[in-house]
C-alpha cells in the first residue's frame, strides 16, 4: 500500500471487500489498519467507507449504546491535508 495516497488505499480496500471501488463498507477496524488506510486513528467504533461519495465516516455508541455520535466525516481528498 502507498502510505501517501490514502484515496488509492481506500479504493483498493473497497475493491477487495465489496468488489467495486464505488462500494460501501461498514464495520470495525483495528487502530493499525485505520492508520494504514486513513493516516490516523479515528477511534473505536464503526467506520463507514463509501466509494460513491468518497467519504469516511466514523461513529461511536453513546448513552449506553442507545444512540451514536459521528466523530469524523472526512472526504478522501482531505485525508492527507488534515494530518
Amino acid at each position: 500500500m502507498n502510505n501517501d495516497d490514502y484515496a488509492t488505499n481506500l479504493a483498493f480496500f473497497l475493491l477487495d471487500n465489496t468488489g467495486s471501488i464505488y462500494g460501501r463498507w461498514k464495520g470495525n477496524l483495528p487502530a493499525k489498519r485505520q492508520r494504514e488506510l486513513f493516516g490516523r486513528f479515528l477511534g473505536k467504533g464503526t467506520v463507514v467507507i463509501n466509494g460513491a461519495t468518497e467519504r469516511v465516516i466514523h461513529s461511536r455508541k453513546v448513552c449506553f449504546g442507545l444512540d451514536y455520535e459521528v466523530t469524523a466525516d472526512l472526504k478522501w481528498a482531505d485525508l492527507a491535508k488534515s494530518l
